[in-house]
């Protein structure tokens, strides 16, 4: 679902390699999975108190973090996708499990996350298996928020990866992103994984069924060339 927020996941887990110094994959995965079951825990325990921020620092424990937090998802799980990539196949594979345990999920994808057919293929299958998708012409930031308890965003962001984020749990800041996360999903496009003609038909593009849609839901021309990235008069 958030592909991008970790590295191959899988190499994190190879230990005791002939040669190689006693690095920290093994213990970055554990500081990571400890970090956010106490968050969690935190979380659920004392959700009328006051908020807490936890920064996690690190690729691989950010990857992890973002992990851990899916997997902890009971009910629900909102995000918003969008470069820098890495490997996508554990977070995706995590969350086809999710998703044929019940737990729903709401994904906004930021239109560069679809240009590559790769991308654009896993999502087309993972909205098969349940996932609800829309697109969005510039998503504001990478986003996981699970059971509306706990959210998990990016602070320092390179070319190639995610380099810090922070674990934000029950507070008025996570009312606030849940807020700016429905309004986005509000004017979001549904997201369409065929653009197959048939015959003679011409059918509009991308943009133009984004802009469709947000008329449909009542936009006004300001709000379009907010969201599109240009004026009100083009908008027009």
């Amino acid at each position: 679902m958030l592909p991008g927020y970790t590295e191959q996941l899988e190499r994190a887990e190879q230990t005791n390699v002939p040669g190689a110094r006693p690095t920290s994959a093994a213990q970055a995965q554990a500081e990571a999975r400890e970090a956010v079951r106490s968050v969690t825990r935190a979380a659920r325990a004392q959700a009328g108190s006051s908020g807490v921020l936890q920064v996690v620092h690190g690729t691989k424990r950010v990857g992890w973090a973002a992990y851990e937090l899916q997997r902890s998802a009971t009910s629900l799980v909102q995000g918003v996708a969008k470069p820098p990539y890495a490997t996508t196949g554990p977070l995706d594979s995590l969350e086809s499990r999710k998703l044929a345990e019940g737990v729903r999920y709401q994904v906004l994808y930021d239109r560069s996350a679809l240009a590559l057919p790769p991308q654009k293929d896993i999502t087309t299958k993972l909205v098969a298996m349940g996932e609800q998708a829309r697109v969005i012409h510039v998503a504001p930031t990478k986003l996981i928020m699970v059971d509306g308890e706990i959210a998990l965003l990016p602070l320092t962001v390179s070319d190639t990866a995610v380099e810090s984020a922070v674990v934000i749990r029950s507070s008025a800041m996570l009312a606030a992103i849940a807020r700016i996360f429905e309004d986005l999903w509000r004017f979001a496009a549904p997201f369409t994984g065929s653009h197959d003609l048939s015959g003679d038909q011409v059918q509009p593009t991308e943009e133009e069924r984004w802009i469709l849609s947000l008329l449909a839901s009542g936009a006004t021309d300001d709000t379009i060339g907010r969201l599109m990235g240009f004026s009100a008069r083009t908008a027009q």
